[in-house]
């Protein structure tokens, strides 16, 4: 079923995307880049002295509107994010982390409207808000890190540490992880319009549905990313 959402959401995003179809219906299509933050969610108990935390990446965004009535739009797209985050040790195991940086194809499918302006309709400062959702791609993981080697105990009571790193292999996918995902997405921009072209800076918050995992667990121990985007770009309208 995850598979089939997806074609069906890269269908529409190349739809959309198709300039000619809709040069003459108010179709304006953005490039931005930005940084994104992703913190991922799961109740740890069971691992003692653990937790997650948040990390920065890179991401961009193709996208594409199509205005449908009045101030009203729907928007798709494609985008290349960096979902990044570390597990950490604590306490007396504090020194020991994993860094993983994870990218991502993501294609969303929101509606939206402008609550301030219309950059089809009059030049100058706009608004727009949208939400949606979105369906995704995991397309690499690669990790560093360090943890302890409990079989060779110092003359000090402590643990030497063992530096770790390499990318996933998901052909193997020996933990079993899904590589296909999704959840609900929101976005608010900030824009100013010229004749043909907008610039504009843009924040965009995915909140995960999809547990990272294919094995059953029960739901207090599923894994969910939760991230956020903020980016500059550039728009040009084909009205």
């Amino acid at each position: 079923m995850e598979k089939k959402n997806c074609r069906v959401f890269l269908y529409l995003c190349l739809v959309l995307l198709g300039t000619d179809s809709f040069a003459q219906n108010r179709f304006k299509i953005g490039l931005d880049a930005g940084y994104t933050h992703t913190v991922m969610h799961a109740n740890l108990s069971n691992r003692i002295d653990s937790q997650y935390k948040g990390r920065y990446g890179f991401g961009a965004n193709l996208s594409g509107e199509y205005m449908i009535w009045n101030s009203l739009f729907v928007s798709t797209g494609v985008s290349f994010l960096q979902k990044n985050y570390s597990y950490n040790r604590t306490g007396s195991r504090s020194e020991g982390y994993t860094n993983y940086t994870n990218n991502f194809l993501a294609f969303p499918l929101m509606i939206g409207t402008y609550v301030l302006n219309n950059p089809h309709e009059n030049t100058g400062v706009w608004i727009k808000l949208a939400g949606g959702m979105f369906t995704e791609y995991w397309l690499s993981q690669k990790y560093d890190g360090q943890y302890p080697v409990f079989t060779e105990l110092q003359w000090d009571n402590n643990f030497p540490y063992t530096k770790v790193s390499g990318t996933y292999d998901f052909k193997k996918n020996e933990n079993q992880y899904k590589r296909f995902g999704y959840g609900l997405q929101g976005q608010a921009q900030l824009g100013y319009s010229f004749k043909k072209f907008d610039v504009y800076s843009a924040f965009n918050y995915q909140y995960g549905l999809s547990d990272i995992n294919k094995t059953e667990q029960e739901k207090s121990s599923k894994e969910y990313s939760r991230s956020y985007m903020i980016s500059l770009g550039a728009s040009y309208k084909f009205d």
